[in-house]
This record gives structure tokens, C-alpha cells and sequence, in this order.
């Protein structure tokens, strides 16, 4: 394991979009050897701003330094990876959740963990301190990372992310996503795994995606609920988009990594509100949210649920990751 120093690379590597200089802060190419805990430039940044028609966000070129855990199968590669995204309460259970397996099935995995170096536990309570889209640059900055590693298949990472991390995910998959983050040729992601995002946004980046986009989501979920992901997955489809969804009878929010039922009184819950966006970056018309967002939601583990989504992530990464 190294932590490694930064250098400067064309803007034209990283930002499409809202490059302020000649070059950005970018990260070594990693040796054959390193492995563990590496610490990694993201790929630019999206910063808040407040406005009177409601928060939206801005591209910039300033990466944060983060971190993820990059461990390989047995072998001596190169192997295909799969860039795994935590939820709003931080990196708890997706390492024991799904790392050795994915291992086991001949996958490197990095767990990114995208509030440690912010400084933040969880964002459960207090959404606004890191949106979702704000993390896109996260994974991006891990893509890069790996393509750039001798033991890594450049043309095979995936991204999984859960939950928060699941929106990331969604949408890290639209075509803005790669045209911004991922242009001229630039590594991309073969494809996209959310498990559990919240689907219930409109915006116009949202109907083109960049590489097939499988959903994995509870029927009973309160969080973030199923139907709105399953209208979206069919408005895509029907429009030539490569997108589908699995939705699991009877299961809960986090029904992969909860290791008991609770309700948790004390996070925010936005499954009645349906944001209207100008765009991916905003602003939010705020009539659309009014008086939308409650507190509490349910997790509970369902092991019928998890295994049959073992079965069928196996299934789906043997298809889109040959």
C-alpha cells in the first residue's frame, strides 16, 4: 500500500465542463503491488450553491483526496473490478455484504469511501451536507485509479453502490455523467449496479444512459421505493435505453446488509417526494417538494432476497462483464 502524491494532467482528461485552468490535480498510476487502503484525486468536484429558485449545483475542477480498499482475488490478473459505493451511513457493511464474494467470483473490488476525508459519519439526517451527485467525481476519480493499475482489465469496471450510494450510482450511469467526467476516450464504467436508489427525480439527463444499468430494489422498501425505479427502468427501455430491475417480494431497505430490523427514527425519508428538476445539476423547483419530507424508514434483512440477488448480480456481471 502507498499513499501517493499528486501530479497535473490535461483538463481535457478530466472536466468537460468547468475547468478553471490548464490542468487539474490527478493521481499517479499505481504499481503492480499496491493494494489496501490507497488514497486517490477525484475527478473534479460539484459544489452546492443557493439560489432563489432553490439549491443547484456547479462542475468544478478542484478534486478532494479520498480513499478506498482495493483488494484482488487469487492470481495474477489482470482482472475485471467492480467499484462499490457506500450508503448514507458510511462504509459499515458493504466489505462483509459483498467484497469476498465478488472476490470469489474473480472480481477486484474498492470500496471507496467518499466521508473520511470529509469529515463526515453519515448524511442519513442531514442530506444536504453531500448529495448524491456530488459523489459522482468519487467514482470517476476510482475508475481512474483502477484503469491506470497493471493488475486491473481497463475495459471491465462496473459500479455497485447502495442506497445513497445507489443514487450515485443511477447517476453516475447518464450519459452526462461519462460526456462530463469521462470524455475524449477517457476510461469508463462497463456497467452500472444500484441497489436500492431513490428513483422518484425528473430531469432531462436522466432518459440517456451511458452502459447497461441493472436495479436491485425491495418491493416493501419505504425508503426508497421500488415503483418509481420500475416506471423509470420501463420509460428507459421503451425508449432503446439498456436498463432493467429486479424487484424482490416482501424485501426492505438494505435487505442485503441490515444485520437486524429496526426503524430508524432519526433519518430523513424524501419516498413522497418527487423533485422537478431544470436539470442534473438544478436548481429544484421547490413546489414539487413542499412539505414532502418525513423522518423514519425501515431496514431489515431478508436472506431469501440477499441470495437470490447473489444469483442474479453472478448472472448479470457473467453477461456485461465478458
Amino acid at each position: 500500500m502507498r499513499a501517493f502524491r499528486n501530479l497535473t494532467v490535461p483538463c481535457a482528461l478530466a472536466l468537460a465542463a468547468g475547468c478553471a485552468s490548464d490542468s487539474i490535480v490527478s493521481t499517479p498510476a499505481p504499481g503492480a503491488t499496491d493494494s489496501g487502503v490507497l488514497s486517490f484525486q477525484t475527478a473534479g468536484s460539484i459544489e452546492r450553491r443557493a439560489g432563489r429558485g432553490g439549491p443547484a449545483y456547479v462542475p468544478a475542477s478542484t478534486p478532494a483526496t479520498i480513499a478506498g480498499d482495493l483488494r484482488f482475488p487469487g492470481g495474477a490478473g489482470p482482472f475485471p473490478a467492480v467499484v462499490l459505493a457506500h450508503g448514507c451511513a458510511g462504509n459499515l457493511n458493504v466489505e462483509r455484504a459483498w467484497g469476498s464474494l465478488l472476490r470469489q467470483w474473480g472480481y477486484a473490488t474498492f470500496v471507496i469511501d467518499s466521508f473520511s476525508a470529509r469529515g463526515l459519519k453519515e448524511v442519513c439526517g442531514q442530506g444536504m451536507k453531500l448529495a448524491p451527485l456530488q459523489r459522482v467525481p468519487d467514482a470517476y476519480g476510482a475508475l481512474r485509479l483502477l484503469a491506470a493499475h497493471p493488475k486491473i482489465d481497463p475495459r471491465r469496471v462496473a459500479l455497485m453502490g447502495f442506497s445513497h450510494g445507489g443514487a450515485l450510482t443511477m447517476l453516475a450511469s447518464t450519459a452526462w455523467a461519462k460526456e462530463t467526467y469521462a470524455p475524449h476516450g477517457a476510461p469508463f464504467f462497463r456497467a452500472f449496479f444500484p441497489f436500492y436508489p431513490n428513483c422518484n427525480a425528473d430531469f432531462p439527463e436522466r432518459k440517456r444512459v451511458s452502459a447497461p444499468v441493472r436495479i436491485h430494489t425491495g418491493e416493501a422498501d419505504d425508503w426508497t421505493p421500488a415503483k418509481p425505479c420500475a416506471a423509470l427502468a420501463a420509460a428507459l427501455k421503451a425508449s432503446g435505453q439498456d436498463i432493467g430491475i429486479t424487484v424482490y417480494p416482501g424485501a426492505h431497505h438494505a435487505f442485503d446488509q441490515a444485520r437486524r430490523s429496526a426503524f430508524r427514527r432519526n433519518v430523513n425519508n424524501g419516498s413522497g417526494c418527487f423533485p422537478q428538476l431544470a436539470s442534473i445539476l438544478g436548481p429544484v423547483d421547490r413546489n414539487s417538494i413542499a412539505g414532502c419530507l418525513k423522518k423514519g424508514a425501515t431496514v431489515a434483512p431478508d436472506p431469501a432476497a440477499a441470495a437470490q440477488a447473489r444469483n442474479n448480480l453472478r448472472a448479470q456481471l457473467d453477461e456485461l462483464m465478458r
